[in-house]
């Protein structure tokens, strides 16, 4: 807990000794919740916030955080999504990534945690326990980094999902090697040495996919969720290196400008929504956000979208 900070975020903060005691103990209270698993396993932390008690709501936001800039000086947890939602008056549970609780130099996690931790497995039964007990479909929010852990989490989960994301990673290894090299050296102590090699993707590739997926390019990713948008600036080299090969994984038809539907679960979007690989506007998230709080909309028909068609 060292590297924690709970009352920066002025909740009141429980302790749940295991998943099974949240489920069936947690009476959607907000404030943040801590949720132990098995000895040697890393802690889940959760922030939910008052409106997850409106019973007008018929989903719930689930978002992931990205890279988190100056860690030096900030203590976990890190939570996305709270001014979004506040704005909008939706609920919300941003779930902090815990790859980033026992390294204050770490800024970037994906959600992966190490070879240990069984962090995938843990995180798609919360998952599946928050809709158990909500009733209500999860919207799985996430950009970039956070992005990457939102598509990876639809893929794990027992229940039909919602997917929001922008400018993802969809290879980890693909993204830049400084954010790899510092996850690789934390969360797998491969040596200076090591990550200087020509191929040192392909070789630490090949003990970190037997723990846990660095690579979301399937054609599940975007097929599984009951309904999926994907915002990607066109001018982000995630364009090339990260869209087009899960794309090309999922189907033959061409990657165009504007709007890419797969039936009508799921659309994927490129514009110049923002520079590089800057997130687009948050008044545009929140826009769809807003509109897939109904779980009947089909994508196609999401208005705030409607001018990239």
């Amino acid at each position: 807990m060292t590297n924690k900070n709970f009352a920066q975020w002025k909740q009141l903060h429980y302790l749940w000794d295991s998943l099974e005691h949240f489920k069936n103990t947690w009476d959607r209270i907000p404030g943040i919740h801590t949720i132990q698993f098995t000895s040697g396993q890393k802690n889940l932390d959760i922030y939910v916030n008052e409106n997850i008690e409106d019973a007008s709501h018929r989903a719930i936001p689930i978002f992931f955080s990205g890279a988190i800039s100056n860690r030096t000086t900030q203590l976990g947890p890190f939570f996305s999504g709270l001014g979004m939602t506040k704005k909008l008056d939706l609920p919300l549970i941003a779930i902090a990534d815990p790859t980033l609780d026992d390294d204050r130099s770490l800024k970037l996690g994906w959600y992966l945690g190490n070879a240990t931790d069984n962090l995938n497995k843990n995180l798609s039964e919360t998952l599946d326990t928050l809709h158990q007990i909500l009733g209500k479909e999860l919207i799985l929010v996430g950009g970039s980094g956070g992005g990457f852990a939102a598509l990876n989490a639809g893929l794990d989960t027992k229940v039909s999902t919602t997917t929001l994301v922008w400018n993802p990673q969809t290879d980890i290894f693909e993204y830049s090697s400084r954010f790899v090299k510092d996850y690789l050296r934390s969360q797998y102590n491969f040596s200076h040495d090591t990550l200087r090699r020509d191929d040192w993707k392909k070789y630490c590739r090949t003990r970190t996919d037997i723990a846990t997926r660095t690579s979301v390019i399937t054609a599940s990713t975007l097929l599984r969720p009951r309904r999926l948008v994907y915002l990607q600036n066109s001018g982000d080299s995630h364009r090339t290196d990260h869209l087009l090969p899960l794309w090309t994984a999922t189907t033959t038809g061409e990657l165009v400008e504007g709007q890419n539907l797969l039936g009508h679960s799921c659309g994927v979007y490129i514009a110049e929504f923002a520079t590089g690989h800057a997130p687009p506007p948050a008044s545009l998230i929140g826009s769809v956000l807003h509109e897939l709080m109904d779980p009947d909309i089909d994508v196609k028909e999401i208005d705030s979208l409607k001018e990239f068609s």
